[in-house]
């Protein structure tokens, strides 16, 4: 094995379970408590050899199984902690959605209230200029009277 390869291949795997643990979707890789090794060689173009060869790889492999496998193992406490982050990043994905509806339903109702205001200035510019009239109309009337006395 190369060195250059095999450091690739170890930031790869490393990548590749960052990310299983960031999506949450690392127990779909394991089979009977331990990763399932065909899955992650498809994935990551690997060959076996690379979980038996690389050091690296092979070390970070036997941690992950020991913190994703069987929940009936020693470290089976692990498994049930990811298990209820799980299950805590689910809750505030519902929460978030919950906010998300929330947040739409406040939009709706702010647009509405934003026509009734445009409306009602639509409304008051109108009676200003009815009063306006009336009131020249008031004075006019007042000066007839007058001119008519």
């Amino acid at each position: 094995m190369s060195r250059p390869l095999g450091e690739k291949n170890a930031a790869s795997f490393r990548a590749w379970v960052a990310e299983r643990e960031a999506e949450g979707d690392m127990y779909e890789y394991v089979h009977n408590g331990v990763l399932f090794r065909r899955a992650i060689m498809e994935e990551l173009g690997f060959s076996r050899s690379v979980f038996t060869q690389n050091p690296d790889v092979k070390l970070l492999l036997e941690e992950c199984d020991r913190k994703w496998g069987n929940p009936k193992t020693e470290r089976g406490s692990q498994s049930n902690e990811a298990r209820e982050e799980g299950a805590a990043r689910e809750r505030a994905v519902r929460k978030a959605h919950r906010a998300e509806s929330a947040n739409y339903e406040l939009l709706e109702r702010l647009a509405v209230l934003e026509e009734q205001n445009r409306q009602l200035r639509i409304e008051l510019a109108n009676l200003k200029e009815f009063a306006a009239a009336k009131e020249a109309f008031d004075e006019t009337g007042a000066v007839l009277r007058v001119l008519d006395d």
